[in-house]
């Protein structure tokens, strides 16, 4: 059963949430690149070097243990997420550049995370940690998984444009609640495996996290506060499925998605935040508003 979950059902899962993400794209979104080159290309060098160095930074001075520490460097290289769109709009972000930066690293993920987990296995220098992932090996999966459930969605959505209006909604909650019934099936499966990762992963989850928002508030701050929200989301939140997907059936070794699990569930500590933040400063600016229509 367990081979068949993490070979079959979750990378289906994975699938059925890029394809939905898809009904949503359309050639547009690409072309915003050319249109907000600065923005994007900001996005993705923060998501694909910052992080990186991020994880290898937080693994080292953490001391993680081997198992840990490639689970952080498998999911350091697996930025951006469906999620990360829902979370970059309720905090107050920029959902055009949240959408676009989404959609490019959904397509330039097969070709580079295998780039990514070995170059931070090749700075971390450690014998301990000798997995690789090849490249052609493991871009093939990739892009069956990732783009081309997103390409059909995107044709879908071309081909039959209300259809997906009227049903996308639905879709959305569908393929939400399907990924999340697998999560709580991981969750309840390492049940007694999960207390050992309070201390030194949960230290190493939530920093890299926090750290990465930080740094990018710090690095965008030039930019309008639309956009600064969306690139901390953009670069916070991250693809925990795509690097779950990738320890259980691409390597084989689903102990190394409990740290993915894991950064999954933390990680909406500070969404949650922001969200709220946002909640708060909209409330505030409908008092305002209120107020000054009552006063004249």
């Amino acid at each position: 059963m367990h081979t068949v979950i993490s070979q079959w059902i979750l990378p289906l899962a994975l699938a059925s949430m890029m394809l939905v993400m898809g009904l949503s794209l359309t050639l547009g979104h690409f072309r915003q690149v050319l249109q907000r080159p600065k923005e994007v290309l900001l996005g993705l060098s923060l998501q694909w070097l910052l992080l990186p160095v991020l994880a290898v930074a937080w693994i080292s001075w953490l001391q993680l243990p081997v198992a840990l520490a490639t689970g952080l460097v498998l999911l350091a290289a697996c930025p951006g997420g469906a999620t990360s769109n829902i979370i970059s709009h309720l905090s107050g972000g920029d959902g055009a550049l949240s959408v676009t930066l989404t959609a490019v690293v959904s397509v330039l993920a097969p070709l580079l995370i295998p780039l990514s987990v070995n170059a931070q296995l090749a700075l971390l220098d450690s014998p301990q940690l000798t997995m690789s992932l090849p490249w052609l090996q493991t871009a093939l999966p990739l892009l069956l998984i990732t783009a081309v459930p997103l390409m059909i969605g995107m044709i879908i959505a071309h081909r039959w444009p209300v259809w997906v209006q009227r049903r996308q909604e639905s879709l959305n909650r569908l393929a939400f609640f399907a990924f999340m019934t697998l999560v709580v099936w991981m969750t309840i499966t390492n049940l007694e495996r999960l207390p050992q990762l309070w201390s030194a992963t949960t230290l190493a989850c939530l920093g890299l996290c926090v750290s990465a928002m930080l740094i990018t508030r710090l690095l965008s701050h030039p930019c309008q506060r639309a956009t600064r929200q969306t690139l901390m989301v953009e670069v916070g939140i991250q693809n925990a499925g795509t690097a779950m997907v990738i320890a259980a059936s691409i390597l084989g070794q689903p102990e190394l998605a409990l740290v993915a699990l894991f950064y999954g569930i933390l990680m909406n500590g500070p969404a949650l935040l922001l969200m709220l933040r946002q909640q708060w400063r909209q409330g505030s600016y409908n008092q305002h508003s209120t107020w000054t229509e009552k006063r004249y």
